[in-house]
């Protein structure tokens, strides 16, 4: 019985006490809190997914943030993500500020992840994968860790070879890979590379320039966009 219906009995059979009218408050009070809390998150996740859906929309360079673009990246994976018991950490030191192509990042970010619960985590129960970064000179580099299953090796010669899936039949299209391949070599001028042990995981290397081409270097004291 909710405590609301409690104290409808209470107040109808006149049987109620200050401290049933003071827990009630509390109840109420409590539940309001918490539904403002909700209403609050979703506008900040509505918001998200607005500048995410913009930036992958968007070919136009701008400053920004990276934990706090890929933050916003990973919140709109969390709905379809949540269904698998695999752990996603984000281990990313907010300060480091680009002016590159979110969008394109963002969707290698979403490619990478997604893979690597196709393909890393297949069989396992649980499972694991890091995103972390470092500053190199002029470089950031990202990292894409995970302890899944690993890639054989004659795989990884093929992996970013168009139209190239271990998924034949089974809903893959070998697009994905091909995908990423490009768009961090050709829209974000870095470069990717790969390497894994079967049975301990893969680690997937990007390497793009802080500043991308003919754009001011962002101030990396500035705080966050």
């Amino acid at each position: 019985m909710t405590k609301a219906k409690v104290f409808q009995l209470a107040l109808e059979s006149n049987q109620i006490k200050r401290s049933d009218l003071s827990n009630f408050i509390n109840a109420v009070t409590q539940g309001n809190d918490l539904m403002l809390r909700n209403v609050q998150r979703a506008a900040e996740l509505l918001k998200t997914f607005r500048q995410v859906a913009n930036d992958q929309a968007s070919e136009q360079l701008r400053a920004f943030d990276l934990a706090q673009m890929l933050t916003e990246v990973i919140d709109t994976l969390a709905p379809s993500l949540k269904r698998y018991p695999h752990q996603l950490m984000l281990d990313i030191p907010y300060g480091i500020r680009m002016h590159s192509l979110p969008g394109a990042l963002g969707q290698v970010t979403i490619n990478l992840i997604n893979n690597a619960y196709l393909h890393a985590f297949e069989g396992r129960e649980n499972g694991a994968l890091r995103i972390s970064a470092k500053l190199v000179e002029q470089e950031v580099h990202l990292f894409f860790i995970d302890d899944g299953v690993g890639i054989p090796e004659e795989n990884l010669k093929q992996l970013f070879q168009p139209f190239f899936t271990t998924k034949t039949g089974k809903g893959g299209t070998g697009l994905g890979m091909g995908i990423v391949e490009n768009l961090v070599n050709k829209t974000l001028n870095g470069t990717i590379s790969v390497s894994s042990e079967v049975g301990v995981g893969s680690c997937f290397e990007v390497h793009l320039p802080l500043n991308a081409p003919d754009a001011p270097l962002p101030d990396q004291n500035s705080g966050q966009t």
